[in-house]
């Protein structure tokens, strides 16, 4: 696996940070709350799942890779100092593995951050969901790769029930909560879901997006063989519904559509329909290091410096790629 490289503000011999002279700004900081997951997805951890259902709580219990509420404190109030930060959204890993998650998200909240949102698997205790809301989530994502409980288990590498995610989905839209629906889209695994996953989502006023595989972490070296492009997924819904493109801000990962039954769907083509150009992610794993781009391994502390934390901002800002061009690091790792 390519290694991290982590750079400490004042290795370098550059000067001091002036982010307004580049074109791209870091508006949305995705932060990886934990490393662990449980579950063994294809396109991000092949056979590291527990093959035991029963075995997810002891998982969750023997692993401790997790963002403490201290260092989330110290970072973001740096951040923020820095940068107009309009959103945080919490990945993992699984980032419901995190015991203080409700905590988490009230105090991104208490450091005036406009969003939080949040992406997750589905399985976790049922009370979680009221409790993230009152601690001031504004947007669930769903990751349901597939409705057939073949397909879930081939993908995920549990043998879970795929029920039970879904009805996670129905009681977040019970709660009133702005929730999306995320499907990475594999050729031989789950390209025959995704007409069927529109019109479950579309049915419920539930829009959702699909990701083509990225070349990212284990799957680096077998990327060709599984990719599915956003004109084959277009394609495919073309066959069934009529639809129309909507106008996407240019920061957006995701293009926008809308079909004549008012279902809504994104496709975000990280290959062969790349948005680098208006990327506006700065990524930060557990233990507070910072990431500009997903093609790009190096990795930047911050410290209480202001000078230096202006330096660690510019390096990252400069990591930024101008086409996607992925890693051998699984994006659990980094906020993906």
């Amino acid at each position: 696996m390519e290694e991290r490289q982590t750079l400490s503000p004042g290795s370098t011999r550059a000067g001091t940070a002036n982010l307004q002279a580049f074109p791209r700004k870091f508006e949305v900081l995705r932060i990886s709350v934990t490393s662990t997951c449980g579950f063994g997805c294809v396109y991000c951890a092949p056979g590291t799942s527990s093959e035991d259902p029963s075995a997810l709580n002891t998982f969750r219990e023997s692993h401790s890779a997790h963002l403490s509420l201290d260092l989330l404190r110290r970072n973001l109030t740096i951040l923020t100092s820095k940068l107009n930060i309009k959103e945080v959204h919490l990945t993992g890993g699984e980032p419901t593995n995190h015991k203080q998650l409700p905590e988490i998200v009230s105090l991104v909240k208490e450091l005036g951050v406009p969003e939080v949102a949040l992406t997750s698997n589905g399985f976790f205790p049922e009370p979680l969901l009221s409790k993230l809301q009152a601690a001031g989530l504004d947007r669930m994502n769903f990751s349901v790769d597939s409705l057939s409980q073949e397909g879930f288990q081939r993908i995920s590498g549990k043998k879970l029930p795929v029920h039970k995610l879904i009805e996670k989905v129905e009681q977040a839209i019970s709660l009133k909560m702005n929730v999306k629906v995320n499907c990475t889209v594999l050729r031989g695994y789950n390209e025959d879901q995704v007409v069927p996953l529109l019109k479950w989502t579309g049915d419920r006023g539930v829009p959702i997006r699909y990701l083509e595989l990225m070349r990212m972490g284990p799957l680096f070296s077998r990327h060709q063989e599984l990719f599915y492009s956003a004109l084959e997924i277009r394609d495919q819904i073309g066959h069934e519904f009529n639809f129309e493109a909507e106008d996407t801000p240019l920061e957006s990962t995701a293009k926008y559509y809308r079909t004549t039954e008012g279902y809504r769907f994104g496709i975000i083509g990280n290959h062969t329909e790349p948005f680098c150009e208006g990327c506006n992610r700065l990524r930060m794993d557990v233990k507070g290091n910072i990431y500009g781009c997903l093609s790009d391994t190096t990795s930047y502390s911050l410290s209480e410096n202001e000078e230096q934390v202006e330096e660690s901002l510019r390096l990252a800002m400069m990591s930024k790629k101008n086409q996607f061009t992925g890693s051998e690091l699984s994006m659990k790792y980094i906020g993906g």
